[in-house]
């Protein structure tokens, strides 16, 4: 996870985390600093993409330019819970009810997940699926890259947002690799796991062939 620079653009990093949109003329008021000053930290920032800005328009003058932090700057700046949150729901889930419960939890997960990708997948060719399915797991937070080679393309995921929780509960894994498998079609094979120990996780998933039936809870 980033973490917010302590300096002039970690302060106005924090300004704009407690205020909802300032304009350059505020944050250098707030932070008694020269307003071109502030407007070239706000540059790099917009580049980096950690703000965005819009146009305002006030009944008197001219627009004003309103800047504000990006969705993707707020997960990735600010630290949130949301791993011990899912992992400590997940332990009552099984003191309450039973390890069971847990897999037909992260079962019914897996197969809303298939159901969100299916229209968008079905009748695509094998390379058109792989790119959606890769850009739905980089909305996850999983920083998917893709490769090819002759016979295969290869999904290198080069975060995992769920780490900490598939560390206790490795079905997670499981049901990921028949998320891949049912949605393309064809066999996908795990080549690097982060649980146990590698630096990324990667499949390899193979041109030809028809992927073996594969459920979720079979594995389980």
């Amino acid at each position: 996870m980033k973490s917010v620079p302590k300096d002039t653009r970690g302060a106005i990093v924090e300004l704009l985390k407690k205020n909802n949109g300032m304009t350059a003329g505020e944050i250098a008021a707030e932070l008694d600093l020269h307003s071109m000053t502030v407007r070239q930290h706000l540059a790099i920032l917009e580049r980096e993409g950690h703000i965005q800005h819009y146009r305002e328009k006030i009944s008197r003058g001219r627009p004003v330019y309103i800047y504000k932090l990006t969705p993707e700057a707020k997960e990735s700046l600010f630290p949130n819970d949301y791993p011990r949150f899912a992992l400590g729901t997940l332990d009552a889930l099984v003191m309450i009810d039973g390890a069971e419960k847990v897999n037909q939890l992260l079962e019914y997960q897996m197969e809303a997940k298939i159901e969100t990708c299916l229209d968008t997948i079905e009748g695509k060719r094998l390379d058109e699926k792989i790119k959606v399915l890769a850009a739905f797991l980089d909305e996850e937070g999983y920083q998917v890259e893709i490769t090819e080679t002759p016979n295969a393309y290869i999904l290198k995921e080069h975060n995992c947002a769920l780490e900490s929780i598939a560390q206790k509960y490795p079905q997670l894994c499981q049901l990921e690799l028949s998320l891949l498998q049912r949605l393309l079609d064809v066999p996908v094979e795990r080549e690097c796991h982060m649980p146990s120990g590698d630096s990324i996780c990667s499949y390899k998933v193979l041109k030809t062939g028809t992927a073996p039936e594969c459920r979720g809870q079979d594995s389980l």
